[in-house]
């Protein structure tokens, strides 16, 4: 008896130790999640957000006064990070625990791939996204974050020269040809380039390309790593095929190779041309410029009036996965994703990357740019999944088109590009 009894005593003392002793040793940071699981309204805490752009509409002011109607004893810092190193920072800040609790950053995979990130794929703004940006902030079929807003490419045009000369936005690839001839009978240069800045010739090629890669394939790229298919197939070969339909029709004005962007968009606003190939942020440039430009905007169709725009997502939100507030991040981050929060955000300055978003442009073409891209299938840029070196042959053959030379061996040298340097590549 007094053996058993002995037993149960030492028995008891190993579990009170081996109980300290496991909970001496969890991580701080875990232990602080699973405390705060639950939700408690009246409690005082702080949540710190790190982002780097600009609040010109109150946003986050607006956010944060919706968010103390549900935690009033709660308190936010907002802390801007320098808009030249805040990727470096966050990075540097995630690497040593010292992130905040909802970042803004450009890096979800990179992140996601690190542990860094908490899993949202519950949570119900991720179908609100367009396709593009549910693309990019996914890693492993899982969501880790929401973009804000996108960048895209399309055709911006003069109203005043469509309307004398009575011209209608085109449904098809030939009926756009078709349009570039009329204008240029005209004595107008149907399009604006400047490419000096050699930047621009993607505002011609990726509405183009776009199409080409993505519409009866939409894993193209992802095609390509998995060795399905290749960059010297008929999806390139095509977006070049179109490209150089526009260039060898004479339809770039005349000193399109020796100006840059500046003098090219002031061109488009001189009424020297009639359409201008470029990306979203046209209608705030030329409204910085003139007050009296009338604009407009179509989607670069196909030959089957197909089309799809590459939308690429800017601003990225996420939570970090050590935050000790996960329940309260997640509401504070669906308040900066609710509908009406991000048209104020997005008023008379961002494309949003939400198809239920209706923002407010003092522009009617950004009201044009955000109708086609709810309407239209979305993509990341072209090349956006492929190598450097893959695009830098790509946009060889590019340059070499617009010089009027004929193509070589640029796509079997991205191919070859592509094989050699895959393993640099971060995919899902």
């Amino acid at each position: 008896m007094r053996k058993t009894f002995f037993f149960l005593i030492v028995l008891s003392l190993f579990t009170i130790i081996s109980g300290c002793s496991k909970s001496a040793n969890r991580d701080p940071s875990q232990s602080a999640s699973q405390t705060n699981l639950s939700d408690k309204t009246e409690e005082s805490f702080t949540l710190r957000v790190t982002y780097w752009a600009k609040d010109n509409n109150g946003y986050f002011r607006a956010v944060e006064n919706k968010f103390k109607q549900k935690y009033p004893n709660s308190s936010i810092t907002w802390e801007k990070l320098d808009e030249k190193t805040f990727a470096d920072d966050t990075a540097n800040q995630l690497k040593a625990n010292q992130a905040a609790d909802i970042i803004f950053n450009q890096s979800i995979k990179a992140y996601t791939k690190a542990g860094y990130l908490l899993d949202l794929s519950d949570q119900p703004w991720v179908d609100r996204m367009i396709d593009s940006a549910k693309q990019t902030v996914a890693f492993k079929e899982k969501t880790y974050g929401a973009a804000l807003d996108v960048s895209t490419f399309g055709v911006y045009y003069n109203k005043k020269i469509f309307a004398n000369l009575q011209l209608e936005q085109p449904k098809t690839w030939n009926d756009f040809v078709e349009l570039c001839s009329k204008i240029k009978q005209s004595g107008i240069s149907p399009i604006i380039g400047g490419f000096k800045d050699t930047w621009t010739i993607q505002g011609v090629y990726i509405p183009i390309a776009a199409t080409a890669e993505f519409e009866k394939n939409p894993k193209f790229e992802m095609d390509l790593y998995e060795g399905k298919v290749k960059i010297d197939g008929p999806e390139v070969n095509g977006a070049l095929n179109k490209f150089k339909q526009i260039a060898q029709g004479g339809f770039f004005n005349p000193d399109a190779l020796t100006i840059g962007y500046e003098e090219s968009t002031a061109q488009f606003i001189d009424g020297k041309g009639a359409m201008h190939l470029m990306g979203s942020w046209t209608p705030g440039v030329v409204d910085s410029k003139t007050k009296d430009f009338q604009m407009g905007f179509f989607a670069l169709p196909d030959e089957n009036g197909k089309t799809v725009m590459a939308a690429a997502p800017d601003k990225q939100v996420s939570i970090n996965a050590k935050t000790a507030y996960p329940i309260k991040a997640k509401y504070l981050l669906s308040l900066l994703l609710d509908k009406d929060m991000l048209a104020l955000y997005s008023k008379n300055i961002a494309l949003s990357a939400f198809k239920d978003v209706i923002a407010e442009y003092t522009n009617p073409a950004m009201k044009e740019v955000q109708k086609a891209l709810q309407l239209n299938p979305t993509s990341f840029n072209p090349g956006h999944l492929m190598t450097n070196s893959a695009n830098d042959s790509i946009n060889k053959a590019l340059n070499q088109i617009l010089l009027g030379k004929e193509l070589q061996n640029e796509l079997k040298e991205a191919d070859d590009n592509y094989i050699k340097d895959k393993s640099t590549l971060i995919l899902d």
